[in-house]
């Protein structure tokens, strides 16, 4: 039997309903479950997310695929491999950011519950707390992948510390030159190019 389209009226809300079995590995995103070897682009979450691992307010688990200019705002829980933005990364993040609070056990991020991939011009201001090991402010867990030119704020995240990124108070994340003197290229300034990322 063919699937039925699903109708998404723009401007009003709908609601996205996830399923796994106990016998397979399920991964949980607001956007996404498992992006596996793919792209995503310009794309957004505003919705609450919960599941067990690997869960994130916009991808549950970024295999080796590329996430650019993306955001996530949402609420985020479960127990381990929760992140902000994406549970568990191996693959390139750019240019995203998160503001939803994030609550889990173990491997919890602002941005990424863990990463073993590249994250470049990011940042996290959302509420993190873990029960566990491995919680961080912008990057749970950093298993030899790099975090470049990212910030979370210590303030909002009750976290000073990270597996990645740069801590800034509350201020400084309001300060434009927090962002410029790192070469991220706003509207309106040509000293880090003309893209107006």
């Amino acid at each position: 039997m063919a699937r039925i389209a699903r109708v998404v009226v723009p401007g009003y809300p709908h609601h996205v309903t996830q399923r796994g079995n106990r016998r397979q590995r399920t991964f949980f995103g607001g956007l996404v479950g498992d992006n596996y070897y793919g792209t995503i682009t310009n794309c957004y979450s505003t919705g609450s997310v919960s599941g067990d691992s690997d869960v994130g307010g916009l991808v549950g688990v970024n295999n080796q695929g590329t996430i650019t200019n993306c955001y996530s705002t949402g609420v985020v829980s479960g127990t381990n491999f929760i992140g902000g933005l994406v549970g568990e990364s191996s693959g390139t993040i750019t240019n995203c950011y998160s503001t939803g609070s994030v609550a889990g056990d173990s491997y919890v991020g602002g941005l990424a519950g863990d990463n073993s991939g590249t994250i470049t011009g990011c940042y996290s201001t959302g509420s993190i707390s873990g029960t566990g090991y491995q919680v961080g402010g912008l990057v749970g867990h950093n298993y030899k992948g790099t975090v470049g030119t990212s910030f979370w704020d210590t303030q909002s995240s009750g976290q000073s510390t990270s597996a990645g990124g740069t801590p800034k108070t509350t201020a400084e994340m309001k300060t434009k030159s927090t962002f410029t003197n790192a070469g991220w290229d706003f509207v309106g300034e040509t000293a880090n190019g003309r893209g107006d990322y």
